[in-house]
């Protein structure tokens, strides 16, 4: 039985005689204490929302994006993609969001693990239940408990940023990705300065919080967000704007303020619920690092990695590579 009263089924013994409980069915490779415990608790937090994300407004637009990123035109060409892989790991799939697209085209003879640091891995075994041949872990993606070379492709979206170390986390993934074989992951993007430092200032403030509190506390500021949103107007700035990191253009005013002056995400289509969550998702975890496409380019360089796909947003920067 474990802290909560929660029967452990079983014991894994791993190198150096070390026993990690098995728990629901998943093996369990952490005992999350210091800063990564606050990351585990917001993501365990916020995956257990479902009503935040379940709707089909908010699978449509978290699909399209990602089909978008990743180079495919639709689902089934990544799900044909993903087919050439025997071996798949899902690193951060939290409540198993972006595996859903991939998962409708595996086969009788692959293999897909999804890891977690939080519990969300088990919103994730609920979500994906009946699925063949799906494995769930938790486990720390510095970490990983699988030996070298043990996976054919390695999916990691936007997960990366949130460790302690964004570059480490991706050495760590090459580690049991098999020569030949593929790693897909997004990191974030630096942004304007006055966003940056806006960004910073809220975390410090929000990341403290229990999640319960933080979710409530950014209520206000997605409200706000739907109140830029629905004044409808554009601005024209009529220069590039250096000093705020500003490109000369037309902008419709809330976008403006959400990519130079503080995030407040708002759609339509997503309504007040999927908008917290996005916000929510940025805020509240202690670790959201931001990076250049420098840094990027030059981790994939370090660890010996042949980008086929490199995608540039505002938000951040989605790649597809291979491991020499």
């Amino acid at each position: 039985m474990d802290d909560s009263g929660d029967v452990i089924e079983g014991r894994l013994l791993a190198a150096g005689d070390i026993a990690y409980p098995i728990l629901h069915g998943i093996p369990r490779f952490v005992g999350v204490d210091g800063p990564e415990s606050q990351v585990a608790a917001s993501f365990g937090y916020k995956w257990s929302k479902r009503s935040s994300y379940e709707g089909p407004e908010f699978a449509s637009w978290y699909r399209d994006w990602l089909l978008r990123k990743y180079g495919f035109e639709d689902a089934s060409s990544l799900r044909a993609h993903f087919a050439r892989f025997e071996r798949v790991l899902d690193v951060g799939c939290g409540s198993g969001m972006s595996s859903v697209v991939s998962l409708d085209g595996l086969r009788s003879d692959q293999s897909w693990v999804g890891l977690d640091l939080s519990t969300a891995i088990d919103v994730a075994r609920e979500r994906l239940a009946g699925r063949p041949n799906t494995d769930f872990v938790q486990a720390d993606a510095l970490a990983l408990p699988f030996r070298k070379a043990a996976f054919d492709a390695i999916f990691s979206e936007g997960v990366l940023h949130h460790t302690s170390s964004t570059r480490g986390a991706l050495a760590s993934l090459i580690s049991v990705l098999a020569p030949g074989g593929e790693v897909m992951f997004y990191v974030y993007r630096v942004k304007a300065p006055i966003r940056e430092f806006t960004d910073d200032l809220l975390r410090a403030q929000v990341s403290i919080l229990p999640p319960e509190e933080a979710w409530e506390l950014m209520a206000p500021l997605t409200d706000l967000a739907k109140a830029l949103a629905g004044v409808r107007a554009n601005v024209d700035v009529p220069e590039d704007v250096p000093l705020l990191g500003i490109k000369a253009g037309t902008y419709d005013i809330q976008r403006l303020i959400y990519w130079h002056f503080a995030k407040l995400f708002w759609s339509d289509d997503l309504g007040f619920e999927g908008s917290q969550h996005v916000n929510f998702d940025w805020y509240h975890p202690r670790f959201a690092h931001r990076h250049t496409e420098e840094e990027v380019r030059g981790w994939c360089e370090d660890l010996r990695l042949s980008i086929i796909h490199f995608d540039s947003q505002e938000s951040g920067f989605t790649v597809r590579a291979t491991k020499a």
